[in-house]
């Protein structure tokens, strides 16, 4: 498993107030009884605690915790990179 991926778990846990060893990683969020609203909430807490941007609609291709994890894994490779990017057309 990876870091992000447990990190995931961990946060949705507490977030979402499912038990870690109940938490089913590849599980769609609707099965996990998420609603839109606490869908919302919780991608906040995620880009909060990354730091970084997920676009809603890159989410919902793989609507589970391991495809978050994914797409944050994707989205923190590539902030190196933007900022470096910044940082050459300053």
């Amino acid at each position: 498993m990876s870091n992000t991926l447990e990190s995931l778990r961990q946060l949705a846990s507490r977030e979402l107030g499912i038990e870690e060893a109940q938490l089913d990683s590849h599980a769609s969020f609707a099965d996990l009884g998420l609603d839109s609203l606490m869908l919302v909430d919780f991608m906040f807490a995620v880009e909060d605690h990354y730091v970084i941007q997920i676009d809603h609609d890159a989410a919902m291709k793989t609507p589970t915790v391991a495809g978050l994890a994914a797409l944050v894994d994707e989205l923190l490779a590539a902030a190196p990179e933007a900022a470096h990017g910044a940082a050459v057309a300053a």
